[in-house]
C-alpha cells in the first residue's frame, strides 16, 4: 500500500549558516519527521515559494502538518506587536494559513503543533495572547518552561467529548515551550484540553475530523508516548483518502 504523503510546513533561517555560507535555509524538526515516518506517513518538507501560490502545493499531499516555530504576526489577528514577543516572519505566516485554508477546501487533514495551533486558529478567525505572563494574569502555570524541552512539565485535562480523549485519555503530563496562547477560539474550532490555569492545550474541528492540534510538542516527548496521537493521524488521513 502507498504511504500518504505528511507534507511538513518549513521554518526559515534568517541568519547565515556557517561554515557553508548558506542563506535563509528552510527546515524542518528532525524528531517531527520521525514521528511521522514511525506513524507510517511518508514526510515531506514543504517551504514556500515566491513564484508560486500556496494553493498550487496542495494537490502534491495527503495531509499538511504545520509544526513549532516563530511568533505569528499579530497583525493577522489585528493587533500591533508587543516589545516582548520574539520574531515574527510574516512569509510563513502568509503561506501556512493560505495552505491551511486550501486544505480545508480541498478536505485534506491537518495537524498543527505548538505554532501550529496557534496560526490554525488565526487562520479560522481566532486571536492569540502575544505574551501570556505579561498579558493574562490567569495563566500561573509555567508555559515558556525552564526544564529541558523533553520534559513533561504541566499537566492537561482532555475534554470527555473529543477525539483526543479516545486517544490519549482523561489527561497527562506534556511538555511546554510557548508564550502565546489562544485568546479567542475561531468559531469552527473546539477545544479539546487545557491546563490547569485554563489555557487552551489542543483543540478539533466542531464539524469534521480534518483538524487536530496540540500546544505541546509531541515529537519531543519520551518513550514513545505521544505514538498514539501520530498513528490516530495516520489513520484518519487514510480514512478520508
Amino acid at each position: 500500500m502507498k504511504k500518504p504523503i505528511a507534507a511538513v510546513t518549513a521554518d526559515t533561517l534568517l541568519a547565515d549558516m556557517k561554515p557553508i555560507n548558506q542563506k535563509m535555509a528552510d527546515y524542518a524538526p528532525r524528531p517531527l519527521l520521525n514521528a511521522l515516518g514511525k506513524a507510517g506517513l511518508l514526510p515531506v518538507i514543504l517551504a514556500y515559494d515566491d513564484y508560486a501560490d500556496p494553493e498550487e502545493f496542495v494537490e502534491t499531499f495527503d495531509a499538511l502538518v504545520i509544526p513549532g516555530g516563530p511568533n505569528p504576526s499579530p497583525r493577522f489577528y489585528g493587533e500591533e506587536p508587543l516589545w516582548c514577543i520574539g520574531p515574527t516572519y510574516e512569509k510563513r505566516d502568509i503561506f501556512e494559513i493560505r495552505l491551511i485554508k486550501a486544505c480545508l477546501k480541498m478536505g485534506k487533514p491537518i495537524l498543527g503543533i505548538c505554532r501550529g495551533m496557534q496560526i490554525l486558529n488565526v487562520a479560522l478567525g481566532g486571536t492569540l495572547w502575544q505574551d501570556m505572563p505579561s498579558q493574562n494574569p490567569k495563566a500561573f502555570i509555567q508555559h515558556m518552561q525552564k526544564a529541558p524541552g523533553n520534559i513533561a512539565t504541566h499537566y492537561v485535562e482532555i475534554n470527555k467529548e473529543s477525539r483526543l480523549h479516545d486517544i490519549l485519555g482523561d489527561g497527562l503530563y506534556v511538555n511546554s515551550r510557548h508564550r502565546e496562547g489562544i485568546k479567542k477560539l475561531a468559531p469552527s474550532l473546539k477545544e479539546a484540553a487545557r491546563a490547569r490555569d485554563g489555557i487552551i492545550e489542543a483543540v478539533e474541528s466542531r464539524d469534521n475530523e480534518l483538524v487536530a492540534a496540540v500546544q505541546w510538542h509531541p515529537e519531543n516527548m519520551e518513550d514513545g508516548v505521544m505514538d498514539p496521537l501520530f498513528r490516530a493521524f495516520a489513520d484518519r488521513i487514510i480514512r478520508l483518502k
